[in-house]
């Protein structure tokens, strides 16, 4: 074991940080990131949010979107999160840039002081530093900014945790509590419910198996404190959490997902080759990727030194189970084991026996997709393992033997894949498969010969320092993790999130599903824009990307658009947009309901681009007009079999559901609407009308809009299942409808008096141990 002059602390950080200016220069020159989820759905969102906020407007309504829909309740969109207040100091583009590149960072700061927590020496936490911050988890979701920077603050919730159980200090549960509320306001709550997991799993034993020297009831008192802390980083958060839990309560996964839906995203075990070899399958970098699914929700690399490291340590705790009082560090080894183990489990989703059984019956795994994020266990307990593990890369008789036939074995395995590649003609697929293998034979010489040269205190001289040698280490796990990022975060110039208001055509787009979904991710005789498996497509014709009025790129150029983009959508909107995909051609009066004038795939019978049911007032767009008669059902189920119906005419009949006090019937003959004020929140109209009449406005139902009369609140009835309708009176009338974001109010007391408690926690002092 290497005792002799540990490398500087600041070495691993310095490695990091070049590598990031390495994989990410392009950014420093004025480009910006761009492919997938930054397009498609974060920039549009938070540019126009902090936009809003800029203007001293709170941005909790996205007029752009599904005929409008939450934004500030849209909990990725993270508005609430500290570091993305950037937005408003800094270019979009640049900042955007700086808040993901600085939680890279953060991600290794956090597993350093974790690994110190644990006692293991420098090098060890270089190799955990390194590993965790440069994974493909990470890195190849980085544009996935609120994963990445939720996952950023995973390591930190396990040092303080740790800190909690061991020191009972009430200053480490303030910034326990802290920490967990920056990481639930980072926007993704899978990322912090996965990490919560395995944390909790991890304070159980630290408690109770790693402690159990202490007295039960200071154990206890342990996690009294863990739980204390948590309670008050979801009271900190509740101004994000509150909105957002109203919106999932109204969406359209209230009632949980489908299976097919829920495990769409499941880690194939065959996906352990990556493992050794990130690009085994190949790599949309350069659009080599040779199976389905999606590379970056597979990407669980950590180097293959630290993976070799993590396996060596497994099998020393195996062989030194007896001596374990004299080697402190083996005793974490099993947890992480485990860890490491459940998340591999639950990553595997549809590919897993039980994984059904646990949708079925087990809270939350009915409403999260996409399995393979459960990986986040498996990656950061596999880079703590590494850091354990190079503490016991020895230098034995059989050590060196194998070595050797390492270096032997993985230097002609790369030979021979590299003249398969250069002089046969070998099909694309093996041609990618071969440069897998032609990398890992060379990983594996190359581990093979740091071993063969690792300095041994009974050969003297040693042909490299312990120094030398561990920096050696260092940069080949940098080189090896950098190589795996190379070209998985495309940039392209930052013009691309140019807004621009190019919508001069009253009413909206829409996207039918199955072309949007073509021209987004490809189809089976087409790649896509965003192709899985070629992020080249987007970069080589980013303008027409940036063009295509995709959702959400749509709201760049401020066109609104019935799509939207989001996981999570208003139930209502999300029925009627089935009704829509149902319809297909035949969809013309639904789409005319909601203002649509421009579709994209089908061209619904009849449609001729004009919607009669828009009226341009000036620049403005008015999406409402007068309907003299209303049809009245009890059920969402009966008001869809009516709007089903071809006969059904939106200008003349509207759909509501539920009891309306009102008859149904209307006495209007003639009248006219003209919109005279219009912003995200709040529009006014002026109504004339000769006799009673619904006022219909082509804007999402949904619970904080209301309605006044001439400044009399009035009922806001939803219509045409998903829309809103005023009841008016014969008359002259102005109608306002406004909506106010529900809790946030409250949501934002309880983050004040919840954050002081926590800051009076940080101050307060050790409790006494004695007690």
């Amino acid at each position: 074991m290497l005792t002799r002059r540990e490398i500087p602390r600041w070495f691993p950080f310095t490695l990091l940080i070049a590598a990031l200016i390495a994989l990410f220069h392009p950014l420093l020159r004025g480009e910006t990131l761009f492919w997938g989820l930054p397009s498609l759905q974060f920039y549009p969102w938070r540019q126009f949010a902090f936009d809003e906020l800029s203007a001293g407007h709170l941005p909790s309504w996205n007029p752009y979107l599904g005929a409008g829909a939450p934004l500030l309740a849209n909990y990725q969109t993270a508005i609430f999160y500290p570091p993305n207040w950037l937005y408003l100091l800094l270019p979009g583009t640049f900042a955007m840039s700086v808040i993901a590149l600085l939680h890279i960072v953060w991600a290794g700061l956090g597993m350093w002081l974790f690994a110190g927590a644990l006692k293991i020496p420098t090098f060890g936490r270089g190799i955990s530093t390194l590993a965790y911050a440069l994974t493909g988890y990470l890195i190849a979701r980085l544009g996935s900014f609120p994963t990445a920077n939720a996952g950023a603050w995973l390591p930190w919730l396990f040092w303080l945790a740790q800190r909690v159980i061991t020191g009972r200090k009430w200053r480490d549960v303030g910034w326990l509590a802290l920490a967990l509320a920056l990481q639930l306001l980072a926007g993704h709550a899978q990322t912090v419910w996965y990490g919560g997991v395995g944390l909790g799993l991890y304070a159980l034993w630290l408690a109770f198996w790693s402690q159990r020297e202490q007295l039960l009831r200071l154990r206890v008192m342990a996690l009294v404190l863990i739980g204390i802390g948590v309670v008050l980083g979801v009271l900190i958060a509740a101004v994000q959490l509150l909105p957002t839990a109203e919106f999932l309560l109204e969406s359209q996964r209230s009632g949980g997902l489908d299976y097919k839906t829920l495990t769409n995203f499941s880690y194939h075990p065959l996906r352990l080759f990556t493992l050794l070899s990130p690009d085994f399958f190949g790599t949309p970098a350069d659009g080599s990727f040779l199976t389905d699914g999606s590379y970056f929700e597979d990407a669980a690399y950590i180097g293959f030194i630290p993976l070799v490291a993590a396996i060596a340590v497994i099998v020393a705790r195996t062989r030194q189970r007896k001596q374990l009082d004299a080697n402190p560090l083996l005793h974490t080894v099993p947890v992480w084991i485990g860890l490491a183990l459940f998340g591999f489990f639950l990553a595997m989703g549809r590919y897993n026996p039980f994984y059904r059984t646990l949708a079925e019956h087990v809270p939350t795994f009915d409403t999260f997709r996409d399995p393979a994020r459960w990986l986040i266990l498996t990656v950061f307990s596999l880079s703590v393992l590494a850091g354990i593990g190079v503490q016991y890369w020895g230098r034995g008789k059989w050590i060196v033997f194998w070595s050797r036939l390492a270096t032997a074995g993985g230097g002609g395995m790369a030979l021979m894949a590299f003249v398969g590649i250069t002089f046969m003609d070998l099909s694309d697929t093996l041609a990618v498969l071969a440069e897998g293998m032609m990398v890992l034979g060379l990983w594996t010489a190359g581990a093979a010969i740091l071993t063969l040269i690792q300095p041994d205190p009974a050969i003297s001289p040693a042909p490299i320092s312990p120094f030398l040698w561990r920096i050696a280490v260092l940069l080949f796990v940098v080189i090896d993790l950098g190589w795996m990022a190379s070209g998985l975060n495309p940039t392209v110039p930052d013009e691309y999130f140019d807004v621009a208001d190019r919508w001069d055509e009253a009413g909206r787009i829409y996207w039918f599903d199955d072309y949007e979904q073509a021209v987004t991710f490809g189809a089976d005789d087409s790649d896509g824009f965003f192709a899985m498996g070629d992020y080249t497509i987007a970069a080589e014709n980013w303008q027409t990307v940036r063009d295509s009025r995709l959702p959400n790129i749509n709201m760049l150029d401020r066109v609104p658009s019935l799509n939207n983009n989001d996981p999570l959508l208003p139930q209502y909107h999300s029925a009627y947009i089935d009704l829509i995909e149902e319809l297909g051609a035949e969809s013309g009066a639904l789409l005319r309901a909601a203002g649509v004038t421009h579709t994209y795939g089908i061209a619904p019978e009849g449609w001729t681009g004009e919607n009669p049911a828009v009226v341009p007032v000036a620049d403005e767009i008015a999406l409402a007009w007068l309907v003299p008669q209303a049809e009245i059902y009890e059920s969402d189920d009966a008001s869809a079999a009516v709007l089903r119906d071809p006969g059904w005419n939106p200008l003349e009949t509207i759909i509501l559901a539920g009891e309306v006090p009102e008859s149904g019937k209307a006495k209007m003959t003639s009248g006219n609407v003209t919109l005279s004020e219009d912003s995200p929140t709040e529009k006014r109209y002026q109504v004339t009308t000769d006799g009673a009449a619904y006022l219909v406005i082509s804007e999402t139902w949904y619970p904080g809009w209301s309605a006044q009369i001439d400044g009399e609140t009035t009922t806001l009835y939803r219509a045409n299942l998903a829309f809103q309708a005023v009841r008016v009176p014969a008359g002259e009338h102005e109608i306002t409808v406004s909506y106010t974001l529900n809790h946030w109010r409250t949501g934002a007391a309880i983050s004040v008096v919840s954050l002081i408690a926590a800051l009076v926690l940080m101050a307060w002092g050790t409790i006494n141990r004695r007690r």
